[in-house]
């Protein structure tokens, strides 16, 4: 009996499938889209896959590895894809040519030397930024064997070669003063109508650099959270903000929803009073999702202070938990796990250590009697 050819159908969810043969056995895979015009795109990539799997054996290049992770998993699932494109580049640029049948540690540790001294990349990198790109090649290599379509593509799990990381970054100390803060909050609160500014003379209006900073003051998200949030994610009748959009795959790190605070909601209600053309919806609430760099280091300047966007989430994290925020609480606004939470600010507590050196004081506490023996 022939082999059916390789289909594609809807399912009752409106997601698109691929429906083939397999060992004798019916199959299907998700094609990951309810568009029918991206589905036959999709299709068809499948197809070559499919006829290029007996080519590739067992052995595919790194490059390959990568642009099969990136556009089967990456690309569609709503991932943000604002850093994947040049963290694959530099990933390209010394894994690519390889196959894993060639890897060894030694390729990771000389990649590691090669980004520090700014070789590969723009510009030198920290162990903190060239960590997490080996952590996307290691999870590229993983599914390879897991996850990627057609089934023939997948390699044995044995094969897949092991990856070193760079030390992990020490915890960070230095955080904003509340002073500070406060200082920043109103400077940003004005910015907009400051002299000097575009906008001179409209109260209601916010430049982008300003929004972002009070973001990232009050909420403690990440970067690129912040920069791709819509107005359709702001539930501001409930006081809360969803920073995971609907139909967005959850990654490791986490997009929490998180209320929305006094100072936020300050924020919010004057740009919404502001008479500039209604663009609200669906657009980001900074107006575009290009970076803020330039506009950042301006108001820093302006204040004469330091610090980088993650410095606000690090900050927020420092203060909170040196008021006696439960470490529970604080990992749920962060969206990280409690461990790694309490790995970093822990030691901020107050409470922190306290029971353990209080635990046997009554035990051996001086009484009347023991003192005069003494005397």
């Amino acid at each position: 009996m022939a082999t059916k050819p390789a289909r594609i159908e809807q399912a009752k969810s409106g997601i698109w499938y691929v429906h083939y043969a397999e060992n004798g056995r019916s199959q299907r895979a998700s094609l990951r889209t309810k568009v029918e015009s991206v589905a036959q795109q999709r299709f068809g990539g499948w197809l070559e896959d499919r006829v290029t799997a007996e080519m590739m054996s067992d052995d595919p290049t790194v490059e390959r590895i990568l642009e099969l992770w990136y556009t089967q998993w990456i690309d569609g699932r709503m991932l943000s894809q604002v850093r994947y494109p040049s963290v694959i580049n530099n990933l390209t640029k010394y894994f690519g040519d390889y196959r894993i049948s060639q890897l060894m540690r030694r390729h990771s540790k000389e990649y590691i030397a090669l980004r520090s001294a700014g070789t590969i990349g723009t510009k030198p990198a920290a162990n903190g930024t060239i960590r997490q790109e080996l952590l996307k090649l290691r999870a590229a290599f993983n599914f390879m064997w897991e996850k990627v379509e057609p089934r023939e593509l997948r390699i044995d799990r044995s094969l897949i070669p092991y990856v070193e990381l760079p030390p992990e970054s020490p915890p960070r100390d230095e955080i904003f003063t509340k002073q500070e803060l406060s200082d920043i909050y109103h400077f940003c609160m004005n910015d907009g109508a400051r002299a000097g500014s575009k906008y001179q003379g409209n109260d209601s209006w916010l430049t982008r650099e300003a929004r972002f900073i009070i973001f990232a003051m009050e909420t403690a998200q990440r970067k690129t959270s912040i920069l791709e949030l819509t107005w359709e994610q702001i539930h501001m009748d409930r006081k809360w903000i969803k920073f995971n959009p609907t139909g967005r795959h959850q990654t490791s790190k986490r997009r929490a929803p998180v209320p929305i605070s006094d100072k936020l909601m300050a924020m919010l209600e004057k740009i919404q009073s502001n008479p500039r053309p209604k663009t609200f919806y669906p657009v980001p609430v900074l107006e575009s999702t290009t970076g803020i760099t330039h506009g950042f280091k301006r108001i820093m300047d302006e204040l004469g202070l330091v610090g980088s966007p993650h410095k606000f989430r690090h900050t927020w994290a420092s203060h909170a938990a040196m008021d006696g925020v439960p470490m529970n609480q604080i990992a749920a606004m962060l969206g990280d796990t409690q461990k790694t939470v309490e790995k970093n600010y822990l030691h901020l507590s107050p409470d922190y250590l306290r029971s353990a050196v209080n635990r046997d004081s009554e035990s051996y506490a001086v009484t009347p009697q023991i003192a005069q023996v003494a005397l």
